[in-house]
This record gives C-alpha cells, structure tokens and sequence, in this order.
C-alpha cells in the first residue's frame, strides 16, 4: 500500500477539490490518502465526511514558522511514501517538509495561479511566493498542454506530465420542469463568481441572447465574492425574472438535466471541470477560448469555442442550440469523447504509475 500525504488548502470549490477526491476515491486499497490541511472550507468537509484521515492545522496567517514545525511533527510520524501537494498553501509546507524529511514529493497544478485570485497583484505575488519551491518535486502533474507551457514559463527545468483530468457521467438530474417552463430555452453555467471566471460578461451575453429570445433563461449554480456584483447587474438589465442563481450546492452535478446549452466564459482555464461534466450529460457547450478547453472542445463538432469575447459570437453560436437536433448531435459527440478520454479511472491510473516511478 503507498501512503501518500496529500497537502491542500481545505476551503478548495473548483477542479483541484475534484481531483482530489476522485484520486482518493478512486484509488482506494491501492494507495491511502492522508490529508493534511489549513483551512474550514468546502473541501475540508467532504475529506470529513468521505472517513479519510486528515491532519488540520488552522492558523490566521496564510504561511507560519509554528505550523510548519507542527505539520512537520504529524508527517514524521505518518511513515509516508510521498507526499502530493496543491496550491500555493499546500505546496509551501508539502515541498519544504518533503525535502526536510527527504520523501519524494509531487505538485499538481491544476490552474493558472495569477488568474486564482481577485486582484490579479495578489495573483502575482503568490505565484512568486511558489516559485520559491516549485523546483523541489520530482514531478509535476497538470491536466493540459496549455498549463504544462505555463508550468515551464515559470520554471523551464522542470518535468512536467500532462494527466487529463476525468469525470464520471453524471446521473440523478433535475428536470428543466422543476424550474422553468417545458418550452423555455435553459442556458446554464457551474461557477464559482469569481474575477477568471467572468461571470459578468456571461450576463452581458445572456442579455444580448434574451433581446433575440425571451423565452431564454439563465441558470448560474455557484457563488462567490462577484455575487453581489452579478446580482446588480442583472437588475440592471432588467433580467431579475429570467435568471436563477442557486448558490453553492453539493448537488451541482444534478442541474446539467436542467441545461439545454453550457456556457463558460471563463478568461483563463487550466482544464474545466464543469464542461468535462457537461459534456459526459450530453450537453452541447459553447466557451471562450481559454487555454485548456481546446483540450476538450473541438469547435463546430462537439461545442463551439468562441475568441476575443465577443457577445455577439457567443449570442449567435448559443441560439443555434435551439434546434434540437443539433443539440443531440454536440450531446452524443461529447458523451462518446468523454468514455473514451476522460474517465477517472484512467486519470487514476496514470496517477498511480506516476507514484510508483518517484517512488522508485
């Protein structure tokens, strides 16, 4: 059994959280996860509630010299294989105690750190903060070619894998029915309301797709610090009665029976969770050109991928979704390339033999 010390953040929402869990899930009884993290949030509860061991270390302070030394006392009782570090909390303490205790250490990247934050100077600084240490692991993992070149921006020497993220094809939908009208026209997005995700302009677009259809609506399933700012908006355009935002739901995955069209205008992204899970329920998906999701999407066969942000693209290539025809056609494309590319149990097995050579 490998015994992997898994070092992240906690208050995790997005693809790294996913990971995560399906690594740990996913390769239960061939590798034991032990978690070590510093923060109550979202990902700290479901490590809880999933039963896996998980050391928490909470301080106020984003980096301390006294957490270091108490991490540092729990791993060396741990006995670890390797440890597996995220983001920039994670990779702080994970790479200089896996170097202090010399035990082989791998970093996932699984975003582009600049993008992470509000204030793109914050992005900044905690991207130099990890520079600091990004040369210590033996390997690191991301799930796109476009993240790899990011990766190598920041450092050149380093070896870089590309592991793809995977999903499993969701079940257990809601019906359009339980929120909208059996004709209505359900254009839905999975976010967090956060600056690289773009939520703004994503009400810009529904409002130019609204004045074309008005039987359009919009369903946002998430939230964040731009909710306030998404919800004035929308007052704004007048579109109060055609948008829903559930907020944070642990049952995200249900709302893609609700969707008849994903959109993502995301400004940057290393691999999209939500699109990958849009795809595997079938769904047609029409996103900006952000890094990774040329991964997935091939524009004109199973999606369309719009450049440069422009409304009137994404109002156009959104409204062909009405026929649904079409939207069969993208739906069964992106189920079909989803069981053959991206399914946990290979991201799982390419994990696992990443292991086993830093292991040695």
């Amino acid at each position: 059994m490998i015994k992997v010390g898994v070092f992240i953040s906690g208050g995790e929402k997005g693809g790294s959280r996913y990971q995560v869990m399906s690594l740990a899930r996913g390769l239960k009884g061939k590798v034991e996860a032990i978690f070590f993290t510093f923060f109550k949030g979202p990902l700290f509860y479901e490590i809880e509630e999933s039963g896996f061991k998980n050391h928490l270390f909470e301080s106020k302070l984003p980096f301390s010299s006294k957490v270091f030394k108490d991490v540092l006392k729990d791993v060396s009782e741990e006995n670890l294989s390797l440890i597996h570090t995220y983001g920039v909390r994670g990779n702080f303490y994970g790479r200089r105690i896996a170097r202090k205790l010399n035990i082989p250490v791998i970093t996932s990247i699984t975003s582009f750190i600049r993008e992470d934050y509000s204030s793109k100077i914050k992005g900044f600084i905690f991207e130099k903060i990890d520079n600091t240490t990004i040369g210590i692991p033996k390997v690191v993992i991301v799930p796109s070619r476009a993240l790899m070149r990011d990766v190598l921006r920041r450092n050149p020497a380093l070896d870089v894998r590309v592991v793809p993220l995977g999903v499993e094809i969701p079940d257990g939908f809601f019906s359009k029915e339980e929120f909208f009208g059996k004709n209505d026209f359900v254009i839905g997005s999975i976010m967090r309301m956060e600056r690289v995700k773009n939520p703004l302009f994503l009400i810009d677009v529904f409002k130019a797709v609204h004045l074309k259809e008005k039987k359009a609506k919009l369903m946002i399933v998430g939230d964040g610090s731009m909710r306030t700012l998404v919800e004035k908006r929308i007052e704004e355009y007048g579109l109060k009665d055609s948008v829903v935002i559930t907020g944070f739901r642990k049952d995200a995955k249900r709302f893609y029976g609700v969707f008849d069209v994903f959109v993502s205008t995301s400004i940057r992204e290393g691999f999209s969770v939500s699109v990958l899970e849009a795809m595997a329920s079938s769904l047609p998906v029409v996103v900006s050109d952000s890094g990774g999701v040329r991964e997935m999407v091939e524009d004109g066969v199973n999606g369309y991928i719009v450049k440069d942000f422009d409304v009137e693209e994404f109002k156009e290539k959104i409204l062909l979704f009405k026929d649904k025809k079409l939207k069969e056609e993208f739906g069964k494309r992106n189920i079909i390339k989803v069981k053959e590319r991206f399914t946990v149990d290979k991201m799982c097995e390419d994990t696992l033999k990443i292991y086993k050579e830093v292991i040695g």
